[in-house]
């Protein structure tokens, strides 16, 4: 059961409810995009988005420090081009962008569409194309890598680089950086809620976790029976640690991500669980961070992000204080 009224009607109500919860955004008209009026014109304006779905990504980044507005398509789907043109319009009084765009084939697409037309068109875009998730494992790998809940500390990093003044090249030239410094993997004990539907998006085993499963229900690398929270940590960690190759005293940033269908309780026990096992490493952790920051519509999972902070300033972004409904 899902606690919505009209399910062709939903993202709708959604918006509506967005709008009346925080009436510091905006909507974009005919869009499903979202923008903060009060955005210095002086300032390279970034847009994140992708499929609704995700709440609270990507709206839930639009504000003072992060994102200068969101455009989200239909449940699942990217936004089309024509509303990524749309919404920057509206926030690119001086004519540069900068998308933050994660590494699903079909956001790429729309995303490159709308670049291309806003450059013919004058605008200055830069574009990052964020490819976190180390789950995809085989051949295809360079294009199924797929950009999750890591997104968001680009969202975050960027979005300091940019209160800051920075411009589009100095934001590409970031993002580059930062690239290869944020890891992203996660497990899933229930299918995400697709509105109107009453079946999961996916079904395991009884008392299964399935390893690697995306932010749609894509397949994940390994099923097996879930017996702790901790072997789920400690499972996530080793995944990190040979995708890092992590040398001591190296620092990290940590982002426990909930997929929507986790409490609190659990989220805090596993950030306990990464806590503990990461302390018998020869890394330090500089910033903790939990909750619910890019969803699979109440899939009862989670996500463990890694980001090597390589560079001092990027705790000091990770600190700074934003206005936005979800950081």
């Amino acid at each position: 059961m899902q606690l919505i009224d009209e399910p062709t009607r939903v993202l709708d109500d959604l918006a509506a409810g967005i709008l009346w919860t925080y009436p510091q955004l905006a909507r974009v008209p005919n869009t499903r995009g979202f923008y903060w009026p009060q955005h210095d014109e002086q300032l390279v304006p970034l847009i994140g988005g992708g499929g609704s779905g995700h709440d609270p990504a990507h709206w839930g980044y639009v504000g003072r420090g992060m994102l200068a507005a969101a455009v989200m398509g239909e449940m699942f789907v990217p936004p089309t081009a024509d509303d990524i043109v749309a919404v920057t319009r509206v926030v690119a009084k001086q004519h540069r962008v900068f998308f933050i765009v994660k590494n699903f084939v079909a956001d790429v697409t729309s995303f490159t569409v709308a670049k291309t037309r806003l450059e013919a068109a004058g605008y200055e875009v830069g574009m990052t194309i964020v490819a976190d998730d180390i789950s995809v494992e085989g051949p295809a790998l360079a294009t199924r890598k797929r950009g999750v809940a890591g997104t968001i500390l680009v969202h975050k990093v960027l979005g300091a680089a940019a209160a800051a003044g920075a411009s589009v090249p100095a934001l590409t030239a970031l993002a580059q950086q930062l690239a290869p410094c944020i890891k992203t993997i996660g497990f899933s004990l229930a299918g995400a809620v697709v509105p109107g539907q009453e079946a999961p998006s996916f079904t395991l085993p009884p008392h299964s976790v399935a390893y690697g499963v995306g932010i749609h229900g894509e397949p994940g690398y390994r099923t097996e029976p879930f017996q702790s929270a901790e072997l789920l940590a400690r499972e996530l960690i080793t995944k990190l640690r040979q995708a890092f190759r992590w040398q001591a005293g190296e620092q990290y940033a940590v982002l426990v991500n909930s997929l929507g269908g986790t409490t609190v309780m659990e989220n805090l026990v596993f950030n306990r669980d990464v806590r503990e096992l990461l302390a018998l490493q020869p890394i330090t952790v500089a910033f903790n961070h939990v909750g619910n920051f890019m969803s699979a519509n109440g899939m009862h999972g989670l996500s463990l992000t890694l980001m090597r902070l390589a560079d001092p300033a990027w705790l000091t972004a990770l600190q700074a204080p934003v206005a936005v409904p979800a950081w």
